[in-house]
């Protein structure tokens, strides 16, 4: 039986958590009364098996368990599972603490409720707990529970062929330099022959038949900071995006890392949106006008939404109408100030994503490149013809171990295992999953180190927490991308043609704050969305059955950069003229600076000593209030 107080600390945080947090701690709970159930009928099922029908004299045969018939009393599966859920559920002290923390100080952020508050500590508290798990077990938990589908959505599933994959990493491989591809640092064509396929997802309206020559595709790339999450939690906030757009999506899973690190993920972007434009005579589909099409994602794939973009700007492909980012991660070295100034409003972890070692790690089992295996041979040549045994030296046997010296690769973000050596001469482990320390400022792995400066692009709309920890690489991104920034040089032919840009800034709203509320910031950000893709894509449908003559009113302009502020009541104020005010020159080459600085090591000292500090004055206030 579970105890009560796992039901009740089940409920309250259930209580407190809406959509796909809230779906967590249900299916947790469901789990463990699964497991408790089923560990029962095992038990009663092997005290049957030991007992004589009274009848017959014969032993009886064994009954199998109802919910399991192939499991046994030791089935260690049934553990695995209890211990994983149990673990993760945020215990009653995290809640309670944060109660007592909202109403005695205030909340971190000046207008949070309760509920936002209680919703972030349960998050941040999610986080930390699952860091000392594997990265196989937290994936499996956020790509195996997917969000029930809204009762007046349509949906049909779709398969990307492997050959679209092909297409894009033709596309992909002279976009990068020799340098970029050691900086890489794995073979990453070999992975699309025994990658899984793309799977996807397409929503609609229930009743409303779509021409896709006509109506408005969005192609999302979820977030999970390259390595979690899957389109079956988007679904809640995709099926009000085609509410309020009346167009379509189309939500993808792309490989993700560290078993699939970059550039995989951006060619399985690239292969969707090709698949889109172009798909197979044998399937019978309509291509999609690429006017038509919005690309947009959120966190990592907000940032793989840009790295997509430049790869269509940079092969010559048709661009799609416009893109939608929500707290884009545009620069995976954590350079920009609100990194650190924004640790106490936001649910990010402080020192970045680590979980327990695991083969999934282990980054020397990536298929090894060409170079490195005929490195191998030589040095396996030389060894066996070499005759002084006593001055034998232990060289690789396998691609995995050649690579695993050629790279020193670590075990994971500040694992304990093999230092790489940084480009300013320091030992660091590895602190992204998604790339080697020398591959983080690539353009496509961080865009906002794009060499054309991000101009050229579709219309972005670029949605922001001003409590957020990423804020600054919103701000940065839509300055730059637009040419607006303090003392920008107006001569732009050599990087190409400004790009249109709305940046929307929501105040005291954390990373990703639209899949996690159900307030009037979120209701605001999903029907500026939407008001979005109706107006870049020109969707005939647009204003139909829409009473809220808000969104009848045409939401893009023809101003390069628009800035605005949404407040917590969900009103727009133009703040453009204020930021750009306000934004000083020397400011702005403060924060480039930031970005020029080569290694990675100061960084995440920077990052672990302001968090030290946040704490300890944390505790100071604590032991004065109680003196």
């Amino acid at each position: 039986m579970i105890p009560q107080r796992v039901k009740k600390m089940a409920n309250v945080a259930e209580h407190h958590v809406v959509d796909a947090k809230k779906f967590v701690f249900s299916m947790g709970r469901r789990t463990i009364s699964t497991v408790s159930m089923n560990s029962s009928t095992t038990r009663s099922t092997t005290t049957q098996s030991s007992d004589q029908d009274p009848k017959s004299n014969k032993p009886t045969k064994p009954k199998p368990a109802v919910g399991h018939p192939t499991r046994s009393p030791s089935d260690s599966s049934i553990m695995a599972n209890t211990l994983l859920w149990t673990h993760l559920i945020p215990p009653m002290p995290v809640i309670a603490s944060t109660m007592y923390r909202h109403y005695a100080k205030g909340p971190p952020a000046k207008s949070w409720s309760l509920s936002t508050d209680i919703t972030i500590a349960v998050i941040r508290d999610f986080l930390d707990r699952s860091s000392k798990i594997t990265v196989e077990e937290v994936q499996k938990i956020s790509t195996t529970k997917k969000l029930p589908i809204p009762s007046n959505i349509k949906r049909r599933k779709f398969v990307v062929p492997n050959e679209y994959r092909k297409r894009a990493g033709d596309l992909i491989k002279p976009l990068l330099t020799k340098k970029d591809q050691q900086r890489i640092g794995w073979d990453w064509e070999k992975d699309r022959d025994t990658a899984p396929p793309i799977k996807g997802e397409w929503l609609q309206t229930k009743g409303n038949p779509l021409d896709p020559c006509k109506e408005s595709t969005v192609l999302y790339l979820h977030g999970g900071a390259y390595y979690l999450g899957c389109y079956g939690i988007y679904r809640q906030f995709l099926a009000r995006l085609v509410k309020y757009s009346k167009g379509r999506t189309c939500a993808i899973d792309y490989r993700l890392a560290p078993q699939h690190p970059f550039p995989a993920a951006v060619e399985d972007a690239l292969a969707t949106y090709l698949y889109l434009i172009d798909p197979p005579k044998e399937e019978d589909t309509q291509p999609i006008d690429p006017n038509k099409i919005v690309i947009a994602g959120d966190s990592a794939g907000g940032g793989l939404t840009f790295a997509t973009l430049m790869a269509i700007r940079d092969s010559g492909l048709p661009a799609p109408g416009g893109a939608m980012t929500l707290s884009p991660w545009m620069d995976l070295t954590h350079s920009l100030p609100s990194i650190l100034s924004n640790i106490m409003t936001d649910y990010l972890p402080p020192t970045g994503f680590k979980h327990a070692p695991s083969p999934a790690l282990d980054y020397a089992r990536l298929p090894c490149k060409k170079e490195d295996a005929e490195m191998l041979a030589q040095v396996q040549a030389e060894a066996e013809s070499s005759t002084d045994k006593h001055d034998s030296l232990v060289v690789p046997t396998t691609d995995s171990e050649l690579a695993d010296a050629a790279r020193r690769a670590s075990i994971g973000p500040f694992g304990e295992c093999v230092p790489v050596q940084s480009i300013d001469g320091s030992d660091i482990y590895r602190v992204q999953f998604y790339a080697d320390n020398d591959a983080l400022k690539l353009p496509m792995v961080s865009p906002i180190f794009d060499r054309r400066h991000l101009r050229g692009l579709p219309r972005l709309l670029v949605q922001c927490g001003t409590a957020e920890r990423l804020r600054d690489e919103s701000v940065y991104t839509t300055l730059q991308a637009s040419n607006s920034f303090p003392g920008a040089n107006k001569d732009t032919e050599a990087l190409g043609t400004p790009t249109n840009v709305i940046l929307e800034m929501y105040s005291d709203q954390p990373h990703v704050f639209q899949l996690l509320f159900s307030n009037k910031s979120v209701s605001r950000a999903i029907k500026n969305l939407a008001a979005f893709v109706r107006d870049v894509t020109h969707s005939p449908a647009a204003t139909d059955n829409l009473k809220d003559k808000e969104n009848k009113s045409s939401y893009v302009t023809d101003n390069i950069l628009t800035i605005r502020n949404v407040n917590p009541h969900g009103k727009m104020t133009d703040i453009k003229d204020q930021v750009l005010g306000d934004f000083s020159e020397e400011e702005w080459k403060d924060w480039e600076s930031r970005l020029k600085q080569p290694g990675i090591k100061q960084r995440m000292d920077d990052v672990s000593a302001a968090y030290k500090k946040l704490l300890d004055a944390e505790h100071t206030k604590h032991d004065v209030k109680h003196v």
